[in-house]
């Protein structure tokens, strides 16, 4: 597997030691993990780290390691982590997911599909739009600022605020998986529109099966034609076709 996250967030990570056609034996290493290295187990680094105490005073200080520790990332551990927005039909009329989202700069959405939803392979930085989506305002004077964007965008823009999903101050990374989840809603019209659908693909299932039931037929025939039945009996014991007749 890959880009699969642990409990604790980490990434699992397998890696196939053996190649197509490769002969193994018992023993053989055929994979190596996120936990294992040749074989052997690899959970992380041992350090020799000198610590000296001040009559007892520091007892409780952090102590520095090496710049380098830092500098190579030799703790450095890549974690999956997952992120969630929903819309909802609200009082104030319906949220969206969107990359058209007022006062925002093209520059800030342009990692961001038709959807809203950010694209597989970009590099999130601290507060860059995850998932753009809008919510309905409520009822109130606009403001100076709000009616001159009405002026600029359209209704649009002052009926609407920006709800998005932003990387926190911590975050970064990049986008491994994106996925998105709708309910279908049916009404009463769409579900009669579908049954001739479900009529069309019911009479073609029995179609095939009529067509695979003379080709049965015919090869039964081909093999026993010209041969005296031992007896045949259905699956509940009945007798079919008598002893001794012969198949023509």
């Amino acid at each position: 597997p890959k880009y699969t996250k642990t409990n604790q967030g980490t990434t699992v990570d397998l890696k196939p030691l053996v190649y197509k056609g490769q002969r193994v034996k018992k023993g053989d290493i055929l994979t190596e993990g996120y936990a294992t290295q040749n074989g052997e187990l690899a959970l992380g680094r041992n350090l020799m780290v000198a610590f000296m105490p001040w009559q007892g005073y520091n007892y409780e200080d952090a102590i520095v390691i090496s710049e380098r520790i830092v500098r190579e990332d030799v703790f450095t551990s890549v974690h999956v982590d997952e992120y969630s927005l929903e819309v909802r039909d609200t009082k104030r009329g319906v949220e969206e997911f969107t990359s058209d989202i007022p006062n925002v700069s093209e520059d800030a959405t342009k990692n961001l599909d038709e959807n809203g939803l950010i694209r597989i392979g970009a590099i999130v930085k601290p507060g860059d739009i995850l998932i753009g989506k809008i919510t309905p305002k409520g009822e109130s004077d606009p403001s100076p600022e709000e009616k001159l964007l009405r002026a600029i965008f359209g209704d649009k823009a002052g009926d609407v605020k920006d709800a998005s999903l932003k990387a926190s101050p911590s975050l970064s990374g990049v986008v491994i998986d994106k996925k998105l989840f709708s309910r279908v809603n049916k009404e009463k019209k769409g579900k009669l529109s579908s049954k001739p659908l479900l009529e069309q693909i019911d009479e073609a299932f029995d179609k095939e099966v009529a067509a695979i039931r003379i080709k049965l037929e015919e090869k039964l025939y081909e093999l026993v034609s010209g041969k005296t039945s031992q007896g045949v009996k259905d699956y509940f014991g009945s007798e079919v076709i008598a002893k001794g007749l012969k198949f023509t």
